[in-house]
């Protein structure tokens, strides 16, 4: 019963502000904090421990070799089993952790890790498509060797690189780009 009064408060200032025609500055010197960044989701969410993700969300892109470049690496190296030069080169490859979006380039050729300039990612944009399956293109970069760097590493792991989860939701030309689930 006490929210009673604070909710008719509520409506009657809301009501009060949209009857009001005056015009609110916008003040430019406003800062805000970041509280969580996610560009490439294996990153966060696969490859750093979970006493990372403050770090993470808290740093812009500059910082992320120096701060988490280490992380990455043994995490490739140990979890992984991959050799110390697949680390490098895949740790290179996700740090900075950020999307790329060239816009001089064509839609289609948009996908996971296509800015790198590697065969065969060479000729798109990064970003992703809605069926783009991010969880299997992480553990692929993980465990398998899509970058054409250390084939015996992957070896044995092919089990490892997929979450045998397909894409089946209907593609739309209009926002939100999906069709409504089907029973």
């Amino acid at each position: 019963m006490r929210l009673v009064p604070f909710a008719a408060a509520a409506l009657l200032a809301l009501g009060a502000t949209a009857c009001n025609d005056s015009v609110v500055a916008v003040t430019p010197e406003r800062q805000y904090n970041q509280i969580q960044r996610l560009g490439n989701p294996l990153v966060s969410e696969v490859l750093l421990a979970k006493r990372s993700h403050p770090v993470h969300g808290n740093i812009g892109p500059e910082q992320d070799v120096a701060l988490l470049g280490a992380e990455i690496k043994e995490f490739v190296r140990t979890v992984g089993g991959r050799s110390a030069g697949y680390a490098d080169a895949l740790g290179g490859v996700l740090l900075p952790d950020m999307l790329i979006v060239q816009t001089d380039k064509p839609p289609a050729t948009a996908g996971w890790l296509n800015w790198v300039g590697l065969a065969p990612f060479q000729n798109g944009y990064g970003g992703r498509r809605l069926a783009d399956d991010v969880t299997d293109l992480a553990l692929l970069a993980v465990f398998g060797d899509p970058l054409g760097l250390d084939p015996a590493g992957a070896v044995g792991k092919a089990a490892l690189t997929t979450d045998n989860v397909a894409f089946t939701s209907a593609v739309t030309t209009t926002f939100p780009y999906l069709a409504p689930p089907t029973n």
